[in-house]
């Protein structure tokens, strides 16, 4: 099968290629300067690396604070399965997220799949309002990025969330999870989310 065809199968892994590292984007991030974009996509490049080299193209999390003189000598690392990442779990990460009230920190993460954030994703960002910014980048090398605007009120992101999963159950189908966060992101700039 083709990464073509396992790309339109969105419940699929597709495994991580060399050519797909190198393309990982340069990207703006909305408010960062220069060098910390670039700093951005080399976390995003290494990101794709460790889960091909370490972790059969799963999904791995990178956790650093950008505050840090040079946040590429430094960062957590969680890897996980298919499907999920505890980025909790690593030591690191977990330092760096809960150990401060406000840290300029970076969470980013593969999709073995294409898919953009999952629900758990978006909670996880929800639930800790020190993460500057969290990140997916599929394992074909798009980029993803969600992060707090001027405005941003917890509960009535919160609020968001909860109507966009009403209707789902535990055993809800993956497809109907995964729609449910387009959901989420497709209205999330009306809580002072940005989203690209």
């Amino acid at each position: 099968m083709s990464e073509l065809e396992q790309a339109k199968r969105r419940n699929r892994k597709v495994y991580i290629t060399d050519i797909a590292i190198e393309k990982v984007p340069y990207i703006e991030y909305r408010g960062f300067d220069k060098n910390r974009c670039k700093i951005m996509q080399e976390l995003a490049k290494n990101v794709l690396l460790l889960s091909k080299e370490e972790n059969d193209s799963n999904e791995v999390a990178i956790t650093c604070d950008l505050g840090t003189p040079n946040p590429l000598e430094q960062f957590g690392i969680a890897l996980g399965t298919e499907h999920e990442v505890d980025i909790l779990a690593d030591t690191l990460s977990n330092h760096i997220i809960v150990s401060q009230e406000s840290v300029a920190v970076v969470v980013l993460h593969n999709h073995p799949s294409t898919q953009t954030f999952s629900l758990q994703d978006i909670q996880f960002f929800l639930q800790y309002p020190m993460l500057e910014v969290i990140v997916v980048v599929s394992n074909q090398g798009t980029v993803h990025y969600m992060m707090r605007e001027n405005g941003y009120d917890y509960k009535k992101a919160f609020q968001l969330f909860k109507e966009c999963i009403s209707d789902l159950s535990p055993d809800s189908p993956v497809m109907e999870q995964y729609l449910a966060a387009l959901s989420f992101l497709a209205k999330c700039s009306e809580v002072s989310l940005y989203y690209r």
